[in-house]
């Protein structure tokens, strides 16, 4: 009788360890990963944590330009996001001062081919780019 009561105790306990266990796995898995993934994914919390925000105007005409002048910003340590707007060709940036400066940023996307509000573009790049990318160096890139 006894064997029989402390298996069924310790049956009881065993389940009970599981659930346990299963319930605060799933809790972690997806409590947790949400709400470090919301953070991580809205820029204002970015900018108040480690960024900066900018934009300035960048030269360009179609998606193909908008992924090269985001690949050309992002491949810098230190910048958090980068999104051109085809339209209004403005590069908005999230980030990080203390790592890279402006300039550079700058730097980076005319060293690919498209000229910005502070850099000429880099010729060599431009006349490497696809046609449709190639647009008219004298376009404006102010909103105004």
């Amino acid at each position: 009788m006894k064997n029989k009561l402390t298996i069924v105790i310790s049956l009881f306990v065993g389940v009970g360890i599981g659930v346990f266990l299963s319930n605060l796995d799933t809790f972690s898995n997806t409590d947790y990963d949400k709400v470090s993934e919301k953070s991580m994914t809205e820029p204002e919390k970015i900018v108040e944590l480690m960024g900066t925000e900018t934009s300035f105007g960048v030269k360009g005409n179609c998606k193909m330009c908008k992924s090269n002048i985001e690949t050309a910003a992002l491949s810098l340590n230190g910048v958090l996001k980068a999104d051109w707007d085809v339209k209004t060709k403005q590069v908005s940036l999230v980030y990080d001062d203390q790592m890279v400066d402006l300039s550079s940023i700058h730097q980076s996307i005319s060293n690919s081919g498209y000229g910005t509000d502070l850099n000429d573009l880099n010729q060599e790049a431009y006349d490497n780019l696809p046609l449709c990318c190639q647009y008219d160096p004298e376009m404006k890139t102010d909103i105004n």
